[in-house]
């Protein structure tokens, strides 16, 4: 027959003492002023530990106390699928932060993914109230959705940039201006000049961000920014050598291997004849594939700074609330992006002569 729950009655009684001075004992606070002395405190804590009672998270939320649970809620499936292991990083990243901080990690999973992402919309907020703050990954976010985080001071933090919503988004994320430009320096650095973009233009934060760099640093070299879009690698491969560029910077979502291949198929040889450039890692890196030129964008440092960056808000948002808390997080560090670290693989060459 099962066991049946150790209540907070059983280790009131166990201890010699009320409920209420057992809860007071379990949330460290004691709002009636009721002096409680060192020796019941102790008796109690005995009896938590003989009876082995663990608190209701949730009933201690309830009463004002913090759980020491942090969400994480992610707008995309999460899970590596057809050998796209984007999240792992971060989650890494995230669980290793947990375990220094000494809080528990409960991942969201109960809104349904559809048409590529997932909503938090009506109970989905209420999930949301069983941890003390949540960490969102993902681009596809809804502005009405951040609005209401925002109107109900619900502790959150994005890993991954935002611009949008007028800097009030608190972030962690990654410096794609800079990592670009630098790209482009060090193929301007060995002497090219026909130095093409290849991919969509999207509106998602990280596409703004590398066409950004991209620009400005074609700019500041007196060189013309050209575009090829991506809707067929076949079409991308042909127009890369009608230009002539001897150069391209391409993101990792963007077919990186598939091109390359096109190229050579082409006769066109990586990088003899042409460099290429990945801005960021390889999503479904090709076992044995090309070592790439580029840059590493640092996700599970992400995952890391985000989680103590969500503990902090949430030890704020505890003493304006009246509990024990932590002081306010400086506007500064609400928004943090990191550098990335570039590459030397064997992707990038001298222009051919």
């Amino acid at each position: 027959m099962p066991r049946r729950r150790i209540t907070q009655a059983d280790v009131a009684a166990m201890a010699g003492v009320s409920q209420a001075t057992v809860s007071f004992v379990l949330n460290d606070s004691n709002p009636s002023g009721v002096r409680i002395s060192e020796e019941t405190r102790q008796r109690v804590l005995d009896a938590i530990r003989i009876t082995g009672y663990s608190a209701n998270p949730a009933a201690q939320r309830l009463a004002g106390g913090l759980t020491q649970i942090l969400g994480v809620f992610t707008y995309e499936a999460t899970f590596p699928q057809g050998g796209r292991d984007f999240y792992g990083p971060f989650l890494v990243g995230i669980e290793h932060a947990a375990e220094k901080l000494g809080v528990d990690i409960l991942l969201f999973t109960s809104a349904r993914v559809e048409d590529g992402r997932r909503r938090l919309t009506r109970e989905g907020w209420q999930r949301l109230g069983v941890a003390d703050g949540c960490l969102l990954l993902g681009q596809q976010e809804d502005r009405g959705e951040l609005q209401h985080l925002l109107d109900t001071n619900y502790p959150f933090v994005f890993i991954g940039k935002r611009g949008s919503d007028g800097g009030r988004l608190p972030y962690v994320g990654v410096d794609y201006v800079t990592a670009t430009s630098r790209q482009v320096e060090r193929l301007a650095a060995l002497g090219h000049t026909r130095i093409g973009y290849v991919g969509p233009r999207g509106t998602d934060q990280p596409t703004l961000d590398r066409v950004e760099g991209y620009r400005l640093t074609m700019k500041q070299h007196g060189l013309t920014a050209r575009f090829v879009e991506l809707d067929d690698v076949a079409a991308a491969a042909a127009e890369i050598a009608d230009q002539r560029f001897t150069a391209i910077v391409v993101a990792p979502e963007n077919s990186p291997e598939e091109l390359a291949d096109e190229l050579e198929r082409r006769g066109l040889r990586v990088p003899d004849d042409v460099s290429v450039l990945l801005l960021g890692q390889p999503h479904r890196p090709r076992p044995g594939g090309r070592p790439w030129s580029g840059f590493f964008i640092p996700r599970e440092e992400m995952g890391a700074r985000a989680l103590h960056l969500l503990s902090r808000l949430v030890a704020a948002d505890a003493g304006r609330a009246g509990r024990r808390g932590g002081a306010q997080v400086p506007d500064d560090e609400l928004r943090q992006l990191l550098d990335c670290v570039d590459i030397d693989g064997e992707t990038l060459a001298p222009p051919p002569a």
